[in-house]
């Protein structure tokens, strides 16, 4: 051994080597994570593209004396000591691509920044409260959640939302990547209770990303899966208008108030701070996917989303079509998407404002009550129907919905994805049996 091994003298690391790594560490843009401030208050996360050696990297440069090539300098910095010190004497993680930003937390952040460069104290000290309202607000919504495995059996509790979309075909050609693609769309639902997922799986020429699909999801989901002791449902879902937050899904919560549950809740996030159980689930799928080189038929995609998980798999549901390489029936169930909005559109008032709502509830006999600040009560009502609408007109119109789509026809996808499908297909060796992509046009 020369002297420089992880044990020789010549690796211990004297006082000045360790004042300037701790120094260099301390001094790093890091951030606190809001998902991980209960189990760990005090931990900070850089940006996802650091690494530990390139933090290593960049001290050695800026401390060339210490770099454990450089003979003539004794205490030299190796990067087991740097990982070391970085380890066992700071609550620092390297962060995820973040892609979900919260517009408050990164405003906040930003006059944070300014406030300290120019050491304006009374800022830095209003940032904080600010700061700290915000999260408490975005807590709430996490602690409801925390809690709802606390719940007896009288209530079902679920949380939603859409993956990023699938693709087909996936060949693998290069040509592949400026094309574009036929999407599959992914809506999950998550008992948080039993943390068992149900997949709705099915192509954009099958049916659409919006109200009429959530609530038609959620209509089967709760003939399979309520008992005859579920008395409340509480869903956790995230701000986006076009399927969740909207006077649709709203009536269709006061219709399940009348003819199903006692009770029907809706808790929305922090815009920003949505993480729930089910991303968790599409994370899971996410991290298998990447290594997924081709998917060319319908079935490589429902084969990877039946596997993906080992416990608790996933329960799979088509819509509007099967979901298959021949279209044809193989024992999943199937959703037919009612036309729910046309039945509905009728009733509503002209101007229903919810954009702000972080909360509702519903009840039989009564209007939505309704809460803006997370910290506060119910504390208001939302009227949502015509003075002349009564529940009989609501009850009529969900249950004489006419089906969304005509049966055994299929969509239309834009025009280049149609052209794309059918000319990356060229590439690949489809066997006869797979007449999905007859359904392809534009």
């Amino acid at each position: 051994m020369d002297g420089r091994g992880k044990h020789g003298n010549h690796d211990k690391m004297d006082d000045e080597l360790k004042i300037l790594v701790r120094k260099f560490i301390g001094s790093l843009e890091a951030r606190e994570s809001h998902y991980s401030r209960e189990s760990n208050p005090h931990k900070l996360f850089l940006s996802s593209g650091s690494t530990k050696k390139k933090l290593y990297d960049q001290f050695i440069h800026e401390h060339p004396k210490f770099n454990p090539f450089v003979p003539e300098y004794v205490h030299n910095l190796r990067y087991w000591m740097f990982c070391k010190i970085f380890n066992e004497e700071f609550n620092i993680g390297i962060g995820f691509p973040r892609s979900d930003l919260c517009h408050v937390c990164e405003l906040l952040h930003k006059r944070e920044q300014v406030a300290n460069r120019e050491n304006n104290i009374e800022e830095i000290e209003q940032i904080q409260v600010e700061q700290r309202i915000h999260w408490e607000n975005a807590d709430v919504f996490y602690t409801a959640m925390r809690g709802a495995k606390l719940t007896d059996d009288s209530e079902l509790i679920l949380c939603c939302d859409f993956e990023k979309n699938f693709n087909l075909p996936i060949t693998g050609v290069n040509k592949e990547y400026f094309s574009s693609h036929m999407n599959i769309y992914n809506f999950g639902i998550n008992n948080l209770k039993t943390n068992q997922s149900t997949m709705f799986f099915y192509s954009e020429n099958f049916a659409r990303k919006g109200s009429n699909e959530v609530i038609s999801f959620f209509v089967h989901y709760i003939s399979q899966h309520a008992t005859e002791n579920t008395q409340h449902l509480t869903l956790f879902m995230d701000n986006a208008g076009g399927q969740n937050k909207n006077r649709f899904m709203f009536a269709f919560c006061q219709y399940l108030a009348y003819t199903r549950f006692e009770t029907v809740k809706i808790i929305f996030p922090v815009p920003g701070h949505s993480f729930m159980p089910i991303d968790r689930e599409f994370a899971v799928i996410e991290k298998k996917r990447r290594k997924l080189d081709r998917a060319i038929k319908p079935s490589d995609w429902t084969k990877f989303l039946q596997c993906a998980k080992e416990q608790n798999p996933f329960e799979i549901v088509y819509v509007q079509h099967s979901f298959t390489d021949d279209l044809q029936n193989d024992g999943t169930p199937v959703v037919i998407v009612k036309n729910y909005k046309s039945a509905l559109e009728p009733l509503f008032l002209s101007r229903i404002p919810i954009a702000n709502i972080r909360r509702i509830e519903f009840r039989r006999g009564i209007e939505p009550q309704i809460q803006i600040d997370h910290r506060d009560g119910l504390n208001d009502s939302l009227r949502m129907f015509k003075r002349t609408i009564n529940a009989e007109h609501l009850l009529v119109a969900f249950n004489t919905a006419n089906d969304c789509y005509p049966p055994g026809q299929f969509l239309s996808v834009a025009e280049n994805s149609a052209e794309a499908v059918h000319d990356l297909l060229r590439f690949v060796d489809l066997p006869n049996s797979v007449t999905f992509y007859e359904s392809v046009h534009p």
